[in-house]
């Protein structure tokens, strides 16, 4: 991995994001959308990006959680080379419908949750229903926990097609081993918890006992925060070895050395950990994994670096 391509790439996306931004958005929220581009392998494009922004606006209605500061990190999600401004924001809106009727709130997460769903209509439909199987199972172990900040993980999980109720219940096991052993209760446990299901619905304690053992041995060195709790789990169930960890640490402070991140450094480690990550498994580092299980594993890994960011900028915000 080239460190100082990836910089200047940051670098130059952020220039472009900024100016186009101007003073109107926060400059979290120009970083993230910055940050987003990098990972999803995209090229800045100033008309494309205001095409979806101004089809947003005049697609969303006053009151409709998308507006304000989430509405330029929503337009980034949604432009695309291949299809229109109208097109994507139009299947954006028709998915989320498919997700409300199943009975998910209207908020910004069932927005991201419709990212995440297939656009042919009839599987979109099944998929709504599985997450909605997932999500309520997931409510029953969880009451107070589980919120509309869990759809997105529900949605990419649910697309396996375990059974609901046996995966919530492997969900709060992991939950409370983790706790045990020094994991912070709350939403980003949970979420840690998510993801070491992902991949196999039965207990593994090793994961455990690898989960301590990161979380010991990198916040020692990183900024790390409990939103950056995802991220242990995927280093978990990538098996990544001390080696790939140490790179990943060294990449991380370089990132956060820059001058793009030097007032936040939780933004780096999520940058770094997203990049680094998605390099490992389009190099194909990540033995043992179907091609299904490695493109699901990509798209989590995408959701969890932009849920934790959007976490990170709208309670910043708020």
């Amino acid at each position: 991995m080239d460190w100082e391509t990836v910089k200047i790439e940051m670098e130059w996306t952020h220039e472009k994001v900024s100016s186009l931004a101007g003073w109107s958005v926060d400059e979290k929220t120009v970083l993230t959308i910055a940050v987003y581009y990098v990972l999803s392998q995209k090229e800045f494009s100033s008309e494309s990006f205001l095409r979806t922004m101004e089809a947003l606006e005049k697609r969303a209605g006053w009151l409709s959680p998308v507006r304000g500061n989430f509405l330029p990190m929503l337009a980034s999600f949604l432009d695309s080379p291949t299809f229109s401004a109208d097109d994507a924001v139009q299947l954006l809106f028709t998915k989320q419908q498919i997700i409300r009727k199943t009975g998910f709130k209207n908020t910004v997460h069932s927005y991201l949750a419709a990212i995440l769903m297939t656009s042919d209509p009839a599987t979109s439909k099944v998929e709504a229903k599985q997450a909605k199987r997932l999500y309520n199972a997931m409510k029953k172990q969880h009451l107070l926990l589980t919120s509309d900040e869990d759809y997105s993980y529900a949605m990419l999980l649910g697309k396996a097609n375990n059974d609901a109720v046996q995966q919530a219940a492997l969900m709060r096991r992991y939950f409370d081993e983790l706790n045990k052993v020094g994991f912070k209760s709350g939403t980003e446990l949970q979420w840690l918890s998510q993801v070491l299901t992902m991949d196999c619905c039965s207990f593994k304690n090793e994961r455990v006992i690898r989960a301590e053992q990161l979380m010991s041995h990198i916040r020692k060195r990183v900024n790390l925060k409990p939103i950056h709790y995802p991220v242990i789990g995927f280093l978990a169930i990538l098996e990544c070895q001390d080696n790939q960890v140490e790179e990943l640490i060294r990449f991380s402070n370089f990132v956060a050395k820059g001058e793009l991140f030097k007032w936040h450094k939780t933004l780096a480690f999520s940058f770094a950990s997203g990049y680094f990550l998605q390099q490992m498994i389009e190099n194909k580092e990540v033995p043992g994994f179907s091609k299904e299980l490695n493109v699901l594993i990509q798209q989590a890994l995408m959701a969890a670096t932009v849920t934790t960011i959007a976490s990170t900028t709208t309670s910043a915000l708020s």
